[in-house]
């Protein structure tokens, strides 16, 4: 039990580190009968004209 405690506490890691690391973008979380299976990031680059 305490392995997928870890499991589940790394993904939430993750989770905050793609959004600490995120200027502009999105964060897309796939969750499938309750747990985290998927994290996607795509980040924007902005320019000044």
């Amino acid at each position: 039990m305490a392995e997928k405690k870890d499991s589940e506490n790394k993904k939430y890691e993750l989770i905050k580190q793609a959004i600490e690391n995120l200027a502009f973008g999105e964060l897309h979380i796939t969750i499938h009968n309750g747990k985290i299976v998927q994290i996607n990031r795509i980040e924007k680059q902005r320019f000044s004209v």
